[in-house]
């Protein structure tokens, strides 16, 4: 009987409009969200976690608060109170259709989410611990909102109980010397740190599954043991003593190692004794600067998906497919066309988990926190960051003042986006008029355009014997092609 009482509750709490109010803000956050992100499987799937966990959870704790109150309010109560039928295993089958019902939707927007994004070119391998994880959490706020209506017996505290939980996870950890690490306490994990490479840095996502496993627990127990009060069946004791104790040591020893993870990690190389612990409110992947201007990510053998020609070939990690790995060398080859075959200039592009800008050999390196940005920047401006990293790597950094140094490598700089049509002769001169402050000389944008009439051949051709010294920083802005005696 508590089996077939638990179907028909379930079923109902599938198409209560309560679940379905969290249902459809979780599906239209996500797919805000999702519209902002290069797609990929290792980051669509985190969207899809984090949304629907954080709404539709809210809606599981007014959907389980309103079951909760329904033999109240319809007038119920006490025709229950006389069934043949223990308390407790009617409380035990509406635990049993929260649970069926909350994390059955959660299962579908979850993999519904996943195949949008496939569709959309997305690739790579999910993360399926964030489905059973967000799973759990629904099921927990479910189970919250039963507490809750069956302890107040009002309608305005269960009301109110869903807004404080999606309230729980926007403020727990704020005020707390380890905001990140106490952050990890909520019933949706933030992870700000993720790379499709290298996973969540650091990953709490089992210590995560057991401190909500465990307060599942607990809260289930409590549900059972208030259902059953003042009754004359009450709860077997035992069963609900071990639930509950097994939910205390679960939610506490997993509550504890969520507490001591760091922050965030720094991946600094394949070799996982290289990362390095890092603390604040918010460490992105991409935000991080190399502990020196000559520090490269060593190869690891992780960026296999590529595209390009003979002279310019880019790799990125298999997660964002051969479509990202096009667009970048779309990006980059008319400028890399430009000083083909100079010596010292890179043929390949890389992705690697952090830097960005960073250059090892022949090759450049690309960050991937970087490259996967949201929408609020440009599709122009993600453009000029790829441009930008390859010539930092081709020509050499530019230093932040004026001089024959600065001038020289600038020239060839905007000598290389002129004609690899990144930029134009009117927007060059423009800034040759000395309109923009921070922006090259007239002088230097003269003897680019000096270059820029000149065939492309025939100025690499006149760059290659100067261009170590152009690149070591030693060229003066007279000895470039087309300057005039």
């Amino acid at each position: 009987m508590t089996g077939a009482l638990a179907r028909i509750e379930a079923r109902h709490l599938a198409r209560s409009p309560l679940l379905l109010m969290g249902l459809a803000l979780g599906v239209a956050a996500g797919a805000l969200e999702l519209s902002w992100y290069l797609p990929a499987l290792a980051g669509d799937d985190l969207i899809a976690y984090r949304n629907l966990g954080l709404l539709l959870g809210g809606g599981a704790v007014l959907a389980g608060a309103w079951l909760a109150l329904r033999d109240r309010t319809t007038g119920a109560a006490d025709l229950v109170a006389v069934t043949p039928t223990a308390p407790w295993r009617l409380w035990t089958a509406r635990l049993a259709s929260v649970a069926a019902a909350a994390a059955g939707v959660f299962a579908a927007l979850f993999a519904a989410t996943l195949v949008v994004s496939a569709a959309r070119g997305g690739r790579g391998l999910p993360d399926l611990r964030l489905l059973g994880d967000g799973a759990l959490g629904v099921v927990l706020g479910g189970w919250v909102g039963l507490a809750v209506g069956r302890l107040s017996g009002s309608r305005m505290v269960s009301v109110l109980a869903a807004p404080l939980w999606v309230g729980l996870y926007l403020s727990v950890g704020q005020e707390t010397r380890l905001a990140l690490s106490a952050q990890n306490l909520s019933p949706v994990l933030g992870l700000y740190n993720r790379s499709a490479a290298y996973g969540f840095l650091p990953d709490p996502l089992w210590p995560h599954l057991g401190y909500l496993l465990g307060l599942t627990l607990l809260v289930g127990a409590l549900v059972l043991a208030v259902a059953a009060r003042g009754g004359g069946r009450r709860t077997p004791p035992r069963p609900l003593l071990a639930a509950a104790a097994a939910g205390l040591l679960l939610a506490g020893a997993s509550g504890a190692r969520l507490l001591a993870l760091p922050d965030g990690l720094v991946v600094l190389g394949p070799d996982r004794g290289s990362w390095q612990p890092v603390e604040g409110d918010n460490n992105p992947l991409g935000s991080w600067a190399p502990p020196s201007p000559s520090w490269s990510f060593p190869p690891d053998g992780r960026a296999r998906t590529c595209a390009g020609d003979a002279a310019m070939t880019v790799c990125v990690y298999p997660a964002y497919g051969r479509r990202l790995a096009r667009e970048i060398h779309a990006a980059v080859a008319p400028v890399a066309g430009a000083l083909a075959g100079l010596p010292g200039v890179p043929t390949r592009i890389r992705m690697v988990p952090v830097g960005g800008g960073s250059c090892r050999g022949a090759e450049a390196q690309v960050s991937e926190m970087r490259v996967r940005q949201p929408s609020t920047i440009s599709d122009e401006q993600i453009r000029s960051n790829h441009v930008a990293d390859y010539l930092h790597c081709a020509v050499g950094p530019l230093p932040g003042a004026h001089g024959p140094v600065g001038e020289a490598r600038e020239a060839v700089v905007q000598w290389a986006l002129l004609v690899g049509g990144a930029t134009t002769r009117e927007q060059l001169q423009e800034l040759g008029r000395g309109n923009h402050p921070g922006g090259p000389s007239p002088g230097t944008v003269e003897a680019a355009l000096a270059m820029a009439a000149r065939p492309t051949e025939q100025v690499r051709a006149e760059l290659a014997p100067v261009w170590e010294r152009l690149r070591a920083g030693t060229l003066p802005l007279a000895e470039l092609p087309g300057a005039r005696p």
